[in-house]
C-alpha cells in the first residue's frame, strides 16, 4: 500500500507507540509486522488510509528520523489522524494471542472462557440505576403515544 520508505517510517512510528521490552521478551509494534494490519485497515477505510498517509508524509519531512519527539509533534499537528493510528495500533497489537500472552493477558478468546470480571456491589448497582428508576417507566404504548 505504501512505499518501502513509508513502511519503514510507519514501522518506526509503531515502535515508538508500543516499544519493545527486551527484558521481558516483548517486541515493539513495528517489529511484529503490524504495518500489514495497519495497511489492511487502511484498505478497508479510505479515510483512515488518508490519515495514515498524512502522518507518514509529515514524518518524512523530519531530518532527525522517527523519535519520541517526532511522534509527539505528529500528535500535536494531526490529532485525529494520530488518534486513529494509535487505536488501530492497539487493536492490531493486542488482538494477537502471542502478544496478549506476553503482557500477561490470556491468549484464549474472550468467549467462551472469558476473563474474570468481579461483580458490581449492590450499592454500586443502586447508584448506577437510581436516575433510571427515578425517571419512572418510559415506553411506547403499542396503541399509540408515550406512557
Amino acid at each position: 500500500m505504501w512505499s518501502n520508505t513509508e513502511n519503514s517510517v510507519l514501522s518506526a512510528i509503531l515502535n515508538e507507540l508500543i516499544p519493545d521490552n527486551p527484558d521481558k521478551g516483548i517486541p515493539g509494534a513495528g517489529d511484529i509486522g503490524l504495518c500489514d494490519f495497519i495497511a489492511a485497515s487502511a484498505a478497508d477505510d479510505d479515510m483512515f488510509g488518508q490519515q495514515v498517509f498524512s502522518l507518514l508524509r509529515l514524518a518524512q519531512t523530519s531530518a532527525d528520523g522517527v523519535t519520541t519527539d517526532l511522534v509527539r509533534r505528529l500528535e500535536e499537528a494531526l490529532p485525529e489522524a494520530f488518534a486513529a493510528l494509535l487505536t488501530e495500533t492497539y487493536k492490531g497489537y493486542y488482538s494477537r494471542p502471542d502478544m496478549r500472552a506476553k503482557v500477561g493477558v490470556g491468549a484464549h478468546p474472550v468467549h467462551p472462557l472469558g476473563y474474570e470480571v468481579p461483580s458490581e456491589t449492590p450499592e454500586l448497582i443502586n447508584e448506577l440505576t437510581a436516575p433510571v428508576r427515578a425517571r419512572g417507566p418510559v415506553f411506547r404504548n403499542p396503541t399509540g403515544g408515550m406512557t
